[in-house]
């Protein structure tokens, strides 16, 4: 497979991982560091039922982006009743233990080794074997979830949304539910993350638990905030440009062992350096 193809399926995939992200911290105040847990549990649905000959490609996807959803409510329930830095820590502490699970329950995830063999996706008569057309079904993937958020953020459900972050009282004085519009919002995030992480298994046809971990959400923070919270366009930046980086490194003469751990340091001091001096990103509106 071609550097540029498996870039721009990357870059989709994270694209949407970065606006599943963005619903729930940039635009309903709910700062989840738990995202890649959903993420994972999303790829390995679609691969065990597809490796399985359960069901087909879609109808698998579909399967899991309802567990994901359920999921990503329950993870959210606690941000109703802690905020702030507690909900950080709770949200970390369901990651790590996310991690454990998928390296320990070996029938299902393969454990440490993970899965291999995930069979490339069908729907109805048309197989996307070739890197292309795996391109396309990311794209066209990217395509529909863009297209959700932007009716979404449109509509009077993304007027409620906006009220909610800017204002709990003020929306509960309205007589508006702020609980059920924080749960909507975690389950619509969580069936985005669901649809990466199929397409991410089906991708790569391997998945493992490395894959999922905290140093992959705190990844996806980095690209939401690098391209601009509550924007569209900026979920799409940030993977575009923070997954290029890795390319510019290789032109730097270092040891192999240490590339990872350099990468992650830069991931984590543009997510300060953000944070600090423009936290609504490159393309977000100021807050």
């Amino acid at each position: 497979m071609s550097f540029f193809l498996s870039y721009l399926i990357l870059s989709a995939i994270f694209a949407i991982l970065a606006l599943s992200t963005n619903l729930l911290v940039g635009l309903v105040g709910i700062f989840s560091v738990s995202q890649a847990a959903i993420f994972g549990v999303g790829a390995y649905i679609v691969a065990g039922l597809t490796m399985h000959s359960v069901m087909p490609f879609l109808p698998a996807l579909v399967v899991a982006m309802a567990v994901c959803a359920v999921l990503n409510v329950l993870l959210a329930l606690p941000s109703l009743r802690v905020a702030g830095d507690y909900f950080v820590v709770t949200s970390f502490g369901s990651q790590l233990v996310a991690t454990a699970l998928f390296i320990n329950l070996v029938f299902l995830t393969g454990g440490a080794s993970g899965l291999s063999g995930i069979p490339a996706p069908e729907i109805l008569c048309w197989k996307a074997v070739l890197p292309w057309q795996i391109a396309i079904l990311s794209i066209a993937a990217l395509a529909f979830v863009s297209l959700m958020f932007w009716l979404m953020m449109r509509s009077p459900f993304g007027k409620l949304i906006n009220a909610v972050r800017l204002d709990e009282n003020a929306v509960r004085a309205a007589g508006k539910g702020v609980r059920s519009t924080k749960l909507v919002v975690a389950a619509i995030s969580g069936t985005f993350a669901a649809i990466a992480g199929g397409l991410y298994g089906v991708h790569l046809s391997y998945i493992d638990p490395v894959s999922f971990d905290i140093h992959v959400s705190i990844l996806i923070l980095a690209m939401m905030v690098f391209g601009g919270a509550r924007t569209l366009a900026g979920s799409i930046l940030g993977p575009l440009v923070l997954l290029a980086l890795p390319q510019l490194l290789n032109l730097i003469q270092l040891p192999s062992t240490s590339i990872g751990p350099v990468r992650q340091l830069i991931y984590g001091l543009l997510l300060v350096l953000f944070m600090l001096f423009r936290p609504q990103g490159l393309l977000g509106k100021k807050i």
